[in-house]
């Protein structure tokens, strides 16, 4: 509670937006429907996409692929480039099948934490010299080309939700910009409200990911609900949650529903898999590269 009392003194918008997303949350909703139309949305989209950051996600990827794309959804991935390297035969499948990778660096950012018995993050942009962050950027593009012969345009960050300073974001993104990338999907939910679902703050396209229905600012994700020990969140709250933000962009009528999850957290879930079916009768499943060409 401590820390978090302390992120909001630190980030006066974070906090300006928390008070808001209770009190005045028609207005919100009014900004962000604004924003969003003045980017160009005419529809409302759902984009889903995996971080495979671990062996454990490699294991259930295929199956996790395989039940979304008979629910008519085509996720995207994320696939650091030496846990890529290590099982290219199983995302090379998904990649000859049509599905699009996006490029998530290059260094292996967890670890196994044998005494707790799971896995732990490590290489956190924020902690890296910045020319370390370039090269692993550089070297995560590569090796996508390398070995999956994909041509990468979207990027992003390894635990991004520690590489949110406005000239972080801005480094990031000049590195980007250099490798011919359109866009950036490496922003909290807070960025959607306060520049709109897709915006070009900070250079490229970007696009945050999506919160909550109950609490818009904080990211909906698969770790907190089915995974963290000791979670204050169930697969229920995460089945509550995920239909409560589609409701209320739904109403919206336009706007981005940018969910991601990790395959080996919800491989055996059922009630990630209803949440989905639930998204995709709300909103229109698309790609990152096919919402690009939405937007155009």
């Amino acid at each position: 509670m401590l820390q978090r009392i302390g992120a909001l003194i630190t980030n006066p918008y974070r906090m300006m937006y928390s008070v808001r997303a209770q009190a005045d949350r028609d207005g919100l909703n009014r900004r962000y429907r604004r924003l969003a139309a003045q980017e160009g949305f005419r529809d409302l989209f759902l984009v889903l996409s995996f971080d495979c950051d671990t062996k454990e996600d490699a294991d259930n990827v295929l199956k996790v692929h395989e039940r979304l794309r008979d629910m008519g959804v085509s996720p995207v991935y994320a696939v650091p480039g030496e846990i890529l390297n290590k099982d290219v035969a199983t995302y090379g499948r998904i990649a000859e099948s049509g599905g699009e990778f996006i490029n998530h660096g290059y260094k292996d950012h967890t670890y196994f934490d044998t005494a707790r018995g799971r896995y732990a993050s490590c290489f956190f942009y924020d902690q890296q010299p910045r020319e370390t962050v370039r090269d692993d950027i550089i070297a995560g593009d590569r090796n996508l080309r390398a070995t999956l012969g994909v041509e990468p345009k979207g990027f992003r960050a390894p635990h991004f939700g520690t590489f949110q300073k406005p000239e972080q974001l801005r480094f990031q993104h000049g590195v980007l910009k250099e490798l011919g990338y359109t866009f950036s999907t490496s922003s909290l939910p807070l960025y959607a409200y306060r520049f709109g679902p897709a915006f070009r703050e900070f250079g490229l396209l970007e696009l945050p990911v999506s919160g909550m229905g109950s609490r818009p600012l904080r990211i909906l994700d698969s770790w907190t609900c089915f995974e963290a020990p000791g979670r204050r969140f169930t697969p229920d709250d995460f089945v509550r949650e995920g239909r409560a933000a589609a409701d209320n962009f739904r109403s919206l009528g336009i706007g981005l529903l940018n969910f991601y999850a990790d395959p080996s957290h919800i491989h055996s879930n059922p009630e990630f898999f209803d949440t989905v079916a639930y998204w995709a009768k709300v909103a229109k499943p698309v790609t990152y590269s096919q919402l690009m060409s939405e937007l155009s």
